[in-house]
């Protein structure tokens, strides 16, 4: 039961600031504690967030967050009890965040409002995370593009306590308790990508689209490249172009190794479409009101360069002086002063008398949606495998199955050619069934083999049980684009937002491979994945005069 209140009841609210309980300072993998005090009445959790500094160290060029996502990102699991009961558990809600939030809780349009602000809608976009040196780009003003940390601010709302709208009682639940433990750098961190981007996305032909744009390029030139203003209006519309003049919009710092693409004006040695050079950054200065890049490149001969791009060279095995993107394995980064802001709500005596005589007779439930995560293995070279999901809620409502490539490499240069990728792994699935107790569901699986074809076509009935299944597990669907990207395999457990028990049941997922891709006939080459399955459930808190419990 939820208790109303009426427009006329006066309602105060006030903020309040919680630090962590276990330090100040955290390194991956270290685990940040809070506990929010029973003193404080009534909290709503819905307006309150987590704000902390993050610094990036020991890195060899600029960074910034993997896999198109913020600082949510960092959060490896996420804890929360009361009165000393689990209430919610999460492993690795960042991959589960990547699908919900990033990729099918968002569209074309919210794409290019968060545009207007900069690439990919982050203001880190080419400044990056952290700040290399005192003085990264040889500035001779002390101005700095990169600053020495950058402050996080997270909503929480994938969480079923953050994510309600109703206040929360925690004068009468008792302390509640957070944990937070933190990502591995090596999945969570990557070299910035506005040394790849902006691309267009009807590039012309023949002409190079990756990476920054830069002056033409004379023949005799040697050392020097001017970056030119980049039109970015054809992936921005809101704005019309990168400005050349300001240093903080070059994504490259000293040491990097870049290459030249670009366009020749007659047949010779540069002619047509080419990488014609490439080599390290030297130094990198203000040229007049023009960001100018000093490299190791040979002279150019033949003829002049037009249309030309400066971009990362991800064929360097090393950044310059041979180390790796890495530093060695030294590149991490750090989580300093986590905060939680929360907001604190005194209802009017009528309404906390209520509640408290509700408690004393009755008791008072709280239904908490949440999600549990069950991994599992598949293996290379299996065409047909089985996925176990021991999930035995009584309250649950589907079932979200993400294949991610297990045989991902970290660490080394992989921040720059192929950073730790959370999406689901499509690998030329044939059909998917799920089994619940005795029952298969639905009645005959699921065909998605004309992903497979060179159009990647996609059955209705595909499309029609990945939407089912991510509205039921919370996600407010905006847009189906990345349903072959990000593969899900998933099935709603019931509609209209109710829920179906588990209990003595549990969960089964038989997967099958297509022996033979559907492009060019070719042997399909099944590799390993590691499958998180995120079953969403409710969880009931239940406040009675002997104390709290929770319904699993």
């Amino acid at each position: 039961m939820s208790l109303k209140t009426s427009a006329l009841m006066p309602v105060e609210n006030y903020s309040v600031v919680q630090q962590s309980e276990n330090g100040t300072q955290f390194d991956p993998n270290n685990k940040i504690r809070f506990r929010i005090g029973s003193h404080l009445g009534y909290i709503d959790f819905h307006t309150s967030y987590l704000q902390f500094n993050l610094s990036i160290k020991n890195a060899l060029t600029k960074m910034e967050f993997a896999n198109g996502m913020g600082a949510d990102i960092l959060i490896r699991t996420w804890r929360v009890l009361i009165g000393g009961h689990i209430v919610e558990e999460i492993d690795h809600p960042n991959v589960l965040l990547k699908a919900l939030k990033y990729d099918y809780g968002n569209d074309l349009g919210m794409s290019e409002i968060c545009e207007v602000l900069d690439k990919s809608g982050k203001g880190t976009g080419y400044s990056g995370l952290n700040r290399i040196s005192a003085t990264p780009l040889n500035l001779g003003n002390g101005d700095n593009p990169c600053a020495d940390s950058v402050k996080c601010i997270l909503d929480l709302n994938f969480s079923g306590i953050f994510g309600s709208t109703q206040t929360f009682p925690v004068g009468m639940t008792g302390d509640v308790e957070i944990e937070i433990t933190l990502e591995d750098p090596r999945k969570c961190l990557q070299v910035i990508q506005s040394g790849f981007n902006p691309k267009d996305l009807t590039p012309t032909a023949g002409k190079a689209t990756q990476g920054r744009r830069i002056a033409n390029l004379a023949v005799g030139e040697t050392t020097n490249v001017d970056l030119a203003n980049e039109d970015v209006r054809e992936v921005m519309p809101n704005k019309a172009s990168v400005s050349s003049t300001y240093l903080n919009d070059c994504p490259f710092v000293i040491g990097n190794c870049v290459e030249i693409a670009g366009e020749g004006d007659a047949v010779g040695a540069n002619a047509g479409f080419d990488v014609v050079m490439g080599g390290d950054i030297t130094n990198i200065a203000d040229n007049g009101g023009t960001t100018r890049i000093s490299t190791t490149f040979t002279a150019i001969a033949g003829n002049a360069i037009h249309d030309a791009r400066a971009s990362f060279k991800s064929t360097a095995t090393t950044h310059a002086g041979g180390t790796a993107y890495d530093n060695n394995g030294q590149l991490t980064y750090e989580v300093s002063v986590p905060s939680l802001f929360l907001k604190v709500v005194v209802p009017p005596d009528q309404y906390v008398s209520e509640q408290a005589r509700k408690v004393a007779t009755e008791g008072y439930s709280i239904d908490i949606p949440t999600y549990t995560c069950y991994k599992a293995n598949t293996y290379a070279g299996i065409n047909s495998a089985t996925l176990e999901i021991p999930c035995y809620a009584s309250r649950a409502r589907s079932i979200l199955c993400i294949g991610v490539d297990g045989t991902q490499a970290l660490g080394g240069n992989n921040y720059l050619t192929a950073p730790y990728k959370f999406d689901g792994n499509y690998n030329d699935l044939h059909e998917y069934q799920f089994q619940i107790g005795e029952n298969r569901q639905p009645v005959r699986p699921v065909d998605c083999s004309n992903l497979s074809t060179y159009q990647h076509n996609v059955a209705q009935e595909q499309l029609t049980e990945l939407e089912k299944a991510l509205r039921s597990a919370g996600c407010d669907v905006k847009s189906l684009r990345k349903h072959r990207n990000n593969f899900i395999i998933g099935r709603a457990l019931s509609s209209y937002g109710g829920s179906i028990p588990l209990t003595m049941k549990g969960a089964r997922v038989y997967l099958d491979y297509l022996s033979q891709d559907k492009r060019e006939g070719a042997n399909v080459v099944v590799g390993a994945k590691q499958f998180f399955n995120y079953c969403s459930h409710i969880r009931r808190l239940n406040i009675t005069p002997q104390g709290v419990s929770v319904m699993y």
